[in-house]
């Protein structure tokens, strides 16, 4: 049984137990997104569905997501793998600054 089903069968549970769901489904992509910045010295990381899906969620939640995003999208283009790592891992840093809170309770 997933956890948004077991939050889901809480009878009492109400929006406090989807918001549980929703910060632990954040904090998931955000250890996709860390991930990422180590995977891509030895990775290409373009088109990745499952990445890019981390990275639409954690942009979603943070007030300049939508430049994050972009600039992710511009950073994985970068030729050099060192300094491709080191751009996502500024980006990275950046998102979870600008959701931190919400990551502390996931």
């Amino acid at each position: 049984m997933d956890r948004k089903q077991q939050l889901g069968n809480v009878s009492f549970g109400g929006a406090w137990s989807e918001q549980i769901a929703a910060d632990e489904g954040l904090a998931l992509a955000m250890t996709r997104i860390d991930s990422a910045v180590i995977d891509t010295l030895s990775e290409d990381l373009r088109g990745d569905a499952e990445l890019e899906a981390a990275l639409s969620l954690a942009a979603g939640s943070h007030p300049k997501g939508a430049i994050l995003a972009r600039a992710w999208q511009k950073g994985v283009w970068i030729e050099n793998a060192g300094l491709r790592s080191q751009e996502l891992r500024r980006i990275a840093i950046a998102l979870r600054a600008g959701i931190g809170e919400r990551l502390a309770r996931g």
